[in-house]
């Protein structure tokens, strides 16, 4: 089909001269391009500027991102410009000239549209229709189309004529922003957004009777991968944990990324006791590492779960419900799954509180130390101490650490607590060298203070400001320090520098293997009190605390045992050849002004 034009100039009478173009696509008339000018003889470049614009208007039709088509008054023949041939990937001569023709090529999902497109041609002046159809190499492509009605001269139709535009370009950006709005960057998972928008959808969809689950997915402790990997290797983590919850639940579940490292998961048409059991299945697959560039990762999960339409049917309180269950299973330990109850609201208001009060309790001097006295086993000799903080709420009264100290490192206040607790307590350690008692006094250092760059020198003008040796500070660390190997010896080569003690708090329940111990500059080795209490009690316990001892006095490191609570744990202890220890038998922690006593 070809496009073809004809020129003419008119002569008014008032002297305006008109220069004209009607432009015909061979089977009818399209448009017509007009200029006037007064004078045939003036602005003669005015000629070449409508020649220009004529032959725009002319590449309009015959551009390569849109064609011109005609449809026969019964609604069956089809004829079309040549750039549809290029747009569809055909030959010139095999494209469809029937409209029954175009209806294999349509999208599926667009065909019921496009019949209802064809049928309303009558109706369909300037009103547009946006189909998908398939071009010769069965990709998709988006047409835009544009219908006019032509009619005789007594008002009957005497065909359809119009234009498709490809705007295959425009949909994919706008398919592409869609997806930004719906779909986490980094995992292509859906977001939260789109998880509210899908669960909105099946419930509207779904019959009344059905039962779904929600369950918020946390990781533990994934801020220390962070701050001991950096974030590349935490995104490359995350993307790991996605799959791996993609390939565990499969098309049995709507999976989206809330936040950093939080999850939502929706399970449809699922009771109660089948939500335990994917939950069980989940803490069981993330029981395996992962493996990232060589280095294995031990996650630990925690979830919590809420039930529509049995705790809440809007999907806002449902959300809070569930991440409500997965805080008390954070409180609670970790690394399990809580279906949401009715008290449990009670539970994230005081830790709420707890958070509240915790920045406010340094300037309110709520905060005080106790030290636990460290003792010779052989001698029973008292020969250090342990700082450890405990805080007094105004309200609350006295809050467990275990239960604010997690809630500090979550809201990052540690690090002021921390230091607090590092001039508190090398302070009151000078109070008592210069009183006759020369202990030292461990203290104990969160992973966020560890990573501090000034920590150092923090540590460094502490000891200076107070007069104290370094050789009476020890400091302790977790054994999730240990993941950034090369990190963990720089610091602790620094502080044996300084003159400082390191020792490796909670042995055993952590990161840390023989083989990292080998290359680290520590010297002390704390056993964790979890295994001081089944060493009378189970067989396997009391074997690696053996094995814990031994490796211990090959590599020249100091073993204390955290815990004891009886004579036969110490007498235990003792035979195998652990030489220092601490617990409620020697002494519960005291306040400083009782220290003294008890060493005299």
């Amino acid at each position: 089909m070809s496009i073809f034009s004809i020129k003419f100039v008119v002569a008014h009478i008032s002297g305006i001269v008109y220069y004209s173009w009607l432009i015909f696509l061979g089977v009818g008339f399209i448009g017509m391009l007009m200029y006037f000018n007064r004078n045939l003889n003036e602005n003669k470049s005015e000629i070449s500027t409508i020649k220009k614009e004529k032959k725009d208007l002319e590449s309009v039709f015959n551009n390569d991102r849109s064609f011109l088509w005609e449809i026969d008054k019964n609604k069956r023949n089809l004829k079309a410009s040549k750039a549809v041939c290029k747009i569809l990937n055909i030959d010139e001569f095999d494209y469809p000239n029937l409209i029954d023709s175009w209806k294999s090529s349509v999208y599926p999902d667009d065909l019921p549209d496009f019949l209802k497109f064809i049928d309303e041609l009558d109706n369909r002046n300037g009103k547009s229709l946006e189909v998908r159809v398939y071009d010769g190499k069965c990709r998709i492509i988006w047409l835009e189309t544009f219908v006019n009605v032509v009619f005789d001269d007594y008002g009957q139709v005497l065909k359809y004529v119009g234009t498709s535009i490809d705007i295959t370009t425009r949909k994919l950006k706008e398919e592409k922003l869609r997806k930004n709005n719906h779909y986490d960057q980094l995992t292509n998972l859906p977001n939260r957004k789109k998880f509210y928008e899908y669960f909105t959808k099946q419930k509207k969809e779904k019959s009344d009777d059905i039962e779904m689950s929600i369950i918020i997915l946390d990781i533990d402790r994934f801020k220390i991968i962070n701050e001991l990997h950096g974030r590349n290797l935490g995104d490359q983590v995350l993307i790991k944990v996605a799959s791996k919850l993609q390939d565990t639940l499969g098309n049995d579940a709507f999976i989206a990324r809330e936040s950093e490292d939080e999850f939502m998961i929706l399970l449809e048409s699922s009771n109660e006791k089948k939500t335990k059991l994917i939950a069980e299945k989940l803490l069981n697959v993330f029981k395996k590492p992962i493996k990232i560039n060589d280095q294995l990762f031990y996650l630990t999960i925690s979830m919590g779960i809420s039930r529509y339409p049995e705790t809440a049917q809007d999907i806002d309180a449902l959300y809070q419900q569930a991440e409500i269950a997965m805080y008390k299973v954070k409180d609670s330990g970790k690394s399990n799954y809580h279906v949401f109850m009715t008290d449990d609201a009670a539970l994230i208001e005081r830790k709420r509180r707890i958070e509240f009060g915790l920045k406010e309790a340094l300037s309110r001097n709520e905060l005080y130390l106790l030290y636990q006295p460290k003792v010779n086993l052989s001698t029973g000799v008292i020969y250090g101490t342990e700082a450890l903080i405990r805080w007094k709420h105004p309200l609350l009264g006295e809050v467990s650490p275990a239960e604010f100290i997690p809630i500090a490192e979550e809201s990052r206040i540690i690090q002021d607590i921390g230091y607090w607790v590092m001039f508190e307590a090398i302070r009151q350690n000078k109070i008592w060298h210069n009183n006759g008692i020369c202990l030292d006094i461990a203290v104990n250092v969160s992973v966020l203070q560890y990573e501090d760059p000034f920590f150092i020198e923090r540590i460094k003008q502490t000891l200076l400001h107070h007069d104290l040796d370094p050789k009476f500070l020890i400091i302790e660390v977790t054994e999730s320090v240990m993941q950034n190997i090369d990190h963990s010896n720089r610091i602790i080569k620094e502080l044996h520098d300084l003159g400082v003690k390191i020792a490796i708090d909670d042995f055993g329940t952590g990161y840390s293997s023989l083989s990292v111990l080998n290359n680290i500059f520590i010297d002390i080795v704390k056993i964790d009190k979890s295994f001081i209490d089944g060493i009378l009690t189970k067989e396997n316990t009391a074997s690696l605390v053996k094995t814990i001892i031994q490796m211990g006095k090959s590599l020249n490191f100091h073993i204390v045992a955290e815990g004891i609570e009886t004579e036969d744990q110490a007498e235990f202890l003792k035979v195998n050849e652990c030489s220092y220890g601490q617990g409620y038998l020697f002494s519960k922690p005291l306040l400083p002004k009782d220290l003294p006593k008890k060493i005299t």
